[in-house]
């Protein structure tokens, strides 16, 4: 007798079984080494990121005061020169006024100044006076007088320079010209003052 099979023949259906895969322990030691290493790594990273940035923002800080800084000190700088031309322009009017006072009151102590210091036997003709600048004429019975009296003008204070310009004797008579520089002791102490205080050139330290 035939038999007949009527039903359809199974088909694979496509879906395998997982293969069991099967790791040795060592290499789970291994991934895990690598893992955290790798974890470490990162983690180091991130703290020297995070510690150069800090020094950064630091230093940008740092910088922005700085700055600043000097432009506070720029704006002293600024006020100080200010005051210090203000400062010089005062001082030039006070010296103007002294010596305009000065000035005012030096005919009357030249005058003073020649008689008191004119000695005996020696008498003026003539006198001119241009600025600080005096010119005396006159006549003598000697030299020694004329040189006396040049002497005595000058250990005044009021004639620092004193020059005897020309000298002539006729009939045992001397005529002289003498031209000095009338100045106060007290703008001569001042001259010598600031003339000291001026730097001598190449008076500097010596260079080995």
């Amino acid at each position: 007798m035939i038999r007949v099979n009527l039903l359809a023949p199974e088909r694979p259906t496509g879906k395998k079984k997982a293969r069991a895969v099967s790791v040795a322990p060592g290499a789970v030691q291994v991934y895990l080494f690598l893992a955290l290493f790798v974890g470490g790594a990162l983690v180091v990273c991130a703290a020297l990121w995070w510690y150069e940035s800090t020094k950064i923002k630091k230093l940008d800080s740092d910088i922005a005061a700085a700055e600043q800084r000097q432009r506070e000190l720029q704006a002293i700088k600024v006020q100080v020169d200010a005051l210090e031309a203000k400062r010089r322009t005062f001082q030039q009017k006070v010296d103007l006024i002294e010596r305009l006072k000065a000035e005012q009151s030096a005919p009357v102590h030249m005058l003073d100044e020649i008689s008191k210091n004119l000695p005996d036997f020696v008498w003026l003709t003539s006198m001119d006076q241009t600025g600080p600048i005096v010119k005396l004429g006159g006549q003598s019975s000697g030299l020694t007088s004329v040189a006396d009296f040049i002497s005595a003008l000058q250990r005044s204070g009021w004639f620092p320079l004193v020059d005897l310009v020309s000298s002539a004797e006729a009939n045992n008579i001397i005529t002289f010209n003498l031209q000095a520089t009338f100045k106060s002791p007290e703008v001569a102490a001042k001259e010598a003052a600031a003339a000291a205080r001026q730097p001598i050139p190449g008076s500097g330290p010596m260079k080995p």
